[in-house]
């Protein structure tokens, strides 16, 4: 892999920087629990969807059937390749924990005005990726013309996910949902309260949650199933962290929804 190029020395978030010293099996793609700490230590506030934590200019979504973690960072070109490549020089920096692979062409020292990131938008395609310590670590670049596809804002997504999922996911455990809706931990039904495919009763009950941050959590899944893009999201009935007005853009939810590419 190439040296991140001289003309694009941007330093790296801390709270990316964090989330990636503790990217592993173990430590942070273990359950929903082990996410939630290792998040909030890394410097992720949660907020009021499930899964869902931020920083300053960043949205990171997380799951935990199986664990996973995405971040997003979006902005003006310029500023996500050099956000882009720092991720990647960081990564490579350590071989003796990562491996490097991509099956597309290796951006990360290219200058930033090479003319081959405005070529489609094949980085969505054709990630650098990384995997060591049972995870797999993807990066992938978007620019911000997309022909055929909904404008939007150039954007960074980085990956994390556990190297053993496969490759569609783990399949909908309707058993498993009753079981962590019973003895789960608040944190683990928060999570639960976001995947996608629940019965009609687990739904309820997280809806009718003893604790305000599952209600806001179950309440928030539902605006987005009764909605598409636009309109305020809930709030958290007084506690906690919450998101006032219409969302200036897309969610991570949402891009991830509108979007196979960052599925």
């Amino acid at each position: 892999m190439t040296a991140v190029s001289t003309d694009a020395p941007a330093p790296l978030p801390d709270a990316v920087r964090a989330l990636l010293q503790v990217a592993d099996a173990d430590t942070l793609l273990r359950d929903a629990e082990s996410l939630a700490a290792a998040l909030t230590d890394a410097g992720w506030t949660p907020e009021v969807e499930s899964g869902r934590f931020g920083t300053d200019d960043g949205d990171l979504l997380s799951s935990a059937w199986a664990p996973n973690v995405s971040v997003f960072f979006e902005g003006d070109e310029t500023e996500i390749r050099m956000r882009a490549q720092a991720v990647a020089s960081f990564l490579s920096s350590r071989p003796e924990r990562w491996s490097f692979r991509t099956d597309g062409d290796d951006w990360s020292g290219w200058t930033l005005h090479d003319t081959r990131w405005t070529m489609g938008d094949w980085m969505a395609t054709y990630p650098l990726e990384w995997r060591g310590g049972d995870v797999v670590i993807s990066l992938y670049v978007r620019p911000d013309h997309q022909p055929g596809k909904v404008l939007a804002p150039a954007n960074l997504h980085l990956a994390i996910e556990r190297e053993d999922t496969p490759e569609d996911g783990l399949p909908r455990d309707d058993d498993r949902a009753r079981r962590v809706l019973r003895a789960g931990s608040v944190i683990d039904r928060w999570y639960l309260a976001g995947e996608q495919e629940l019965p009609d009763d687990v739904i309820t009950a997280l809806e009718n949650d003893p604790d305000s941050r599952v209600r806001a959590a179950a309440e928030s899944e539902r605006w987005y199933r009764e909605r598409t893009v636009t309109g305020p999201p809930p709030s958290t009935d007084g506690e906690g962290p919450g998101r006032p007005g219409p969302p200036a853009h897309f969610s991570a939810r949402q891009r991830r929804r509108l979007s196979g590419c960052l599925a």
